[in-house]
C-alpha cells in the first residue's frame, strides 16, 4: 500500500512538474526574456486600415471605415473603389444606426478598398507560358516557392499542369488577398485545353 501511494505521490509531482515547465515556454512569458506575444507584434488590423478623417483643425481622426462617416459624398467613400453596403439588413431595430462596410469593386480589396488586387488573367498566362520556370508563382508573391518550382523545371511538368489548372479554375491567393476574378470561364478551358493538347 505505501509504495503504490509513494509511486502515485511521484507521478502527479512529475505530471505538475512537465506542467510548469511547459508554461514556462509559452509565447509571450517573461521569466525566458518574450516581451510580447507573437500575435501583438504584429501590426494591428485597425490601425493598418483605419480611415483618417481631416478635420477642419487640420487633425485626422480615425474612425473604422468611411461608410461612418455622415455626409460623406459617396465618390469619397471607400477611397472610391467600392460602396457602403449595410451589413445585417435584416435587423428590424430602427433605433439603431445601420452598420455598413465597404464592398469593393471586383479590382479592389482591404477593408478601405485601396489594395489593388493581382490580376487572374495575367497570374493564368503566365503559368501556362512561363509556369515551368516559376513566374505564376513568383508573380503571387509566393517567392520561395517560385525558386523551388524554377529549380524543378516545374516539378518535371507535373507541378506546371497543377498550376494552370490550380490558377486558372478561380481566384486563389496572392500576398494577402484573392486575385481578381477577370479570367473569362471560357478563355481558361479553351487555353488550357489547346496548350494540353498540343503538349
Amino acid at each position: 500500500g505505501t509504495s503504490m501511494h509513494k509511486v502515485c505521490l511521484l507521478k502527479h509531482v512529475a505530471f505538475a512538474l512537465v506542467m510548469v515547465s511547459l508554461s514556462a515556454v509559452l509565447q509571450g512569458c517573461d521569466v525566458l526574456g518574450h516581451a510580447t506575444a507573437a500575435w501583438e507584434s504584429r501590426p494591428s488590423y485597425l490601425l493598418t486600415f483605419q480611415y483618417l478623417m481631416l478635420e477642419k483643425t487640420g487633425r485626422s481622426q480615425a474612425i473604422l471605415n468611411s461608410c461612418e462617416v455622415v455626409g460623406l459624398q459617396k465618390e469619397q467613400q471607400c477611397s472610391g473603389n467600392g460602396m457602403c453596403k449595410v451589413w445585417n439588413a435584416t435587423v428590424a431595430d430602427t433605433a439603431a444606426a445601420p452598420l455598413s462596410f465597404c464592398e469593393c469593386y471586383r479590382d479592389w480589396a482591404d477593408p478601405e478598398c485601396r489594395t489593388r488586387r493581382k490580376s487572374q488573367a495575367k497570374a493564368f498566362l503566365l503559368s501556362v507560358f512561363g509556369g515551368y520556370l516559376g513566374l505564376d508563382r513568383f508573380y503571387l508573391g509566393q517567392y520561395y516557392v517560385s525558386f523551388v518550382k524554377l529549380s524543378t523545371l516545374g516539378g518535371l511538368g507535373a507541378w506546371w499542369v497543377f498550376d494552370v489548372v490550380y490558377i486558372g479554375s478561380s481566384p486563389v491567393y496572392a500576398n494577402n488577398y484573392r486575385l481578381a476574378p477577370d479570367l473569362p470561364h471560357w478563355l481558361y478551358v479553351t487555353v488550357s485545353v489547346c496548350t494540353f493538347a498540343g503538349v
